[in-house]
């Protein structure tokens, strides 16, 4: 207990150094302890199901005029079964299923939208814990099973079987059970299944070998099952029963299976993210760790003599290794206390930039990952400086102790000037791209736009709603339209005059005032009037090699010929992450599908009050009006995160670099100031010794913010790579964050240097 007695006096006495270090410990701790559990937050998706090694996802490859596709997870509806029955030996079972964004009431209360529909083996086949009822329920129409969470949102401690839910106000749906609810980190995050047939017999959706790839499948293996077996024969079974037109067409079909696990992880985007969190996560902790090091190892010169005294007392080496491991652990243990008050007070903050609730983060098998963090700062912050203490021999009692040799202060400053280089150079790119797609033009207008997916099943009710949400005095302009353009449009195969696939075009149908409403400009012709016409963008005529002869051409689609009677110009559909892709405009005929209406100022609160009028003036459908905009931005949530995470990783980088560049000049001032007040006696200026402090700090900068440059530079290709579309950055970008981060380095060390500069060198020279 005495060495902790003295540890806690020496903290205690040295409370400012102590002070700074606690706070460069916590911020580095914070940032990279965030951003290890949301790397091991996303390697750990789709986890939580039963034998999760043998539960494989199906993917479709869809080959067009003898180009095949990237493979997707949406399939035609009977492949997964297809696949059950082809290899009863080897698959245990399998399943279909639709996503459903369509809202759950109960009387008049809206539950959420992330359910699917689903068909009776989906429970066996995922491996997901039925708590209540029987699976074989899902064969039936208007059947619904709920999560145990939303089914005690909705129904309190009350049994939630044979309750009756709507969905979307128009469909009453019976529950016949509940199930385990799944974490957040899957990619099949329903709280409530319905019945496969409810969807395909109420909405009359395409199940065939024949199109409709809606469906995501999956499919279960057998313990022991030789899977290599079945992916070698999967092209043979999908020959069965591919229709014979496909191959006069010139198309083609191919199925594949993946462990489900590998599907999520695997995929370009997210090694791509984890690559580069784990990467600047790296950094953060080194840094901070190498920082502290430096702290550390600056207090040299005026603690030798204590450490010395200990060992006159008796301590030994181990002793006094143990002493420095124990302050240590304490200071820590303290920025750990730090730490958690600043993610408990910027609780909503934190979790907007990780987008992932706290709980759900550092859950209990996954709390290895901070407990990993702290151990090895633990180490590389403990270890070295507490084996150079150690070292220290008893005669530093009698004199002043020295340390000639600095390399090693150096190698620490070259690397934090290199990471915080690396890291700021990341962040201007990733600000810059941010900035970009948010603002560049999309080749439509969404500002005071608001959508809502809303249908009508006659056109009495259509022009009842058209006619209504024209009248409302807050109202600029209404149109409507398939989808918003914020979304990726569903497809169609262009074919030849023989019949024969060219490529995929994207497909949309619109009123005819809707490129008016939206701000799209039709160059050539006009907008389709009719259900033979269409409008094509430039980049479809461009794939057709039309030139400027556009308007009168004929296209087939779906065995349909169509008569082009316009040319629209190219805006983006989805987002930046894909190129611009060929689009045929159809015409829609009556107001419905995804309304669209441009509301005047002031657009928050007359938003308020259109969902308020249209929801009383349409109390039976589901009135749910977004904007725009913030769907769009919405698209880019990714970039916005990493830009918030880039943002908080400098900022606590520039200032652990400064501390420790502090700990650096001070300790250079004490050690040089006999050299200095010489210096002075012999005629030099203020100007001669802060170029003299400064040179010395260059040295090491200059290479290192080049070293970090290249670095920041290699990343952000790799990162940019995952846009169509890229800000155009000049390459005057890179020196210019050099050249602010050498003269913040330089300014640190005058401000530090300026008092012994000025100071009388006789105040340095007479304790001799």
């Amino acid at each position: 207990m005495k060495q902790l007695y003295y540890v806690v006096r020496t903290l205690l006495r040295a409370r400012g150094s102590n002070t700074i270090k606690i706070i460069s410990l916590s911020l580095g701790l914070t940032m990279s302890i965030l951003l290890f559990s949301r790397v091991a937050f996303e390697l750990s998706y789709d986890s939580c199901f039963k034998d999760t090694d043998n539960l494989y996802q199906v993917l479709s490859v869809f080959i067009t005029g003898g180009e095949k596709n990237e493979a997707q997870e949406q399939n035609m509806g009977p492949v997964a079964g297809a696949i059950l029955e082809n290899f009863p030996k080897e698959v245990e079972s399998a399943t279909s299923l639709l996503y459903s964004d369509s809202p759950l009431y109960y009387g008049s209360v809206r539950f959420g939208n992330r359910s699917v529909a689903a068909d009776s083996l989906f429970f066996q086949t995922m491996g997901i814990q039925l708590l209540q009822g029987n699976p074989r329920e899902l064969i039936n129409q208007d059947v619904i099973f709920l999560s145990d969470r939303l089914a005690k949102r909705i129904f309190g401690n009350d049994s939630p079987v044979g309750k009756v839910l709507m969905l979307n106000k128009e469909l009453a749906l019976t529950v016949k059970g509940t199930y385990s609810t799944l974490p957040d980190n899957t990619t099949l995050p329903c709280e409530a299944v319905i019945s496969l047939p409810t969807i395909l017999n109420r909405y009359h959706m395409n199940y065939s070998w024949n199109g409709g790839d809606s469906y995501f499948e999956y499919i279960r293996f057998r313990k022991g099952a030789d899977k290599v077996t079945v992916e070698q024969r999967l092209d043979a079974m999908v020959a069965k029963y591919l229709p014979s037109s496909w191959a006069k067409e010139n198309m083609g079909y191919q199925v594949q299976i993946k462990p489900l696990r590998d599907v999520y992880r695997s995929s370009k985007e997210v090694k791509r993210m984890v690559w580069i969190m784990s990467t600047l996560a790296l950094a953060i902790l080194f840094i901070a760790s190498l920082n502290y090091v430096l702290i550390s190892i600056s207090s040299l010169s005026y603690r030798a003599k204590s450490i010395g005294v200990h060992k006159c007392n008796g301590a030994s080496g181990k002793t006094i290794f143990g002493m420095f491991l124990w302050e240590t652990g304490i200071i820590i243990l303290l920025a750990l206390m730090l730490m958690g008050l600043l993610i408990y007070n910027f609780r909503d903050f934190v979790e907007d930039t990780v987008v992932v609730s706290l709980s759900s983060l550092f859950a209990f098998n996954r709390l290895w990952v901070p407990a990993l963090t702290v151990f090895v700062l633990f180490i590389i912050g403990g270890a070295l400086p507490g084996r150079i203490f150690s070292s220290i021999p008893v005669t530093q009692v009698f004199r002043r102790y020295t340390e000639g040799k600095k390399g090693w202060k150096r190698s620490l400053l070259f690397v934090q000037f290199a990471g915080v280089t690396f890291i700021t150079g990341v962040m201007c790119v990733v600000l810059s791209q941010y900035y970009y797609v948010i603002h560049k033009d999309v080749g439509y207008d969404a500002q005071r736009v608001v959508v809502s997916d809303t249908n009508f099943k006659t056109d009495e009710e259509s022009e009842y709603a058209g006619t209504f949400f024209r009248k409302l005095p807050y109202v600029e302009a209404v149109s409507a339209a398939w989808y918003h353009p914020c979304v990726g449009y569903s497809g169609e195969i262009v074919n030849d005059d023989s019949g024969k696939s060219l490529f995929s075009t994207r497909i949309v149908g619109a009123l005819e005032d809707y490129p008016e409403m939206m701000g799209m400009k039709i160059k050539v012709g006009k907008m389709a009037h009719s259900k033979d016409e269409v409008v094509v963008n430039e980049c479809y005529a461009d794939r057709m090699r039309w030139g400027n002869d556009i308007v009168g051409r004929v296209i087939r689609m779906g065995g349909k010929n169509y008569k082009v009677v316009g040319l629209m110009k190219d805006y983006r559909t989805n987002s930046f992450y894909e190129p611009q892709q060929p689009l045929v405009v159809h015409w829609q005929r009556t107001f419905g599908g995804c309304i669209h209406i441009r509301l005047k100022e002031p657009f928050v609160e007359n938003l308020r009050k259109l969902n308020k009028d249209a929801s009383e003036a349409l109390s039976d459908k589901v009135v749910d009006f977004r904007s725009l905009e913030w769907i769009l931005a919405n698209n880019y949530n990714a970039v916005r995160v990493f830009r918030n995470a880039t943002i908080m990783a400098t900022v606590a980088m520039v200032f652990i670099m400064l501390m420790g560049l502090i700990g650096y000049t001070a300790d250079e001032v004490r050690r040089r100031s006999k050299e200095i007040a010489i210096r002075k006696v012999n005629g030099a200026e203020v100007a001669d010794v802060l170029h003299i402090l400064s040179r010395d700090v260059l040295y090491v900068a200059f290479p290192a913010i080049v070293a970090g440059l290249l670095a920041a530079w290699y990343v952000n290709q790799i990162w940019m790579n995952a846009f169509a579309e890229q800000v155009d950055l000049s390459w005057a970008v890179y020196p210019l964050i050099g050249i602010i981060l050498l003269a913040i380095i330089v300014g640190c060390v005058i401000w530090k240097s300026w008092r012994i500069a000025n100071e009388n060198p006789v105040n340095s020279i007479k304790s001799e």
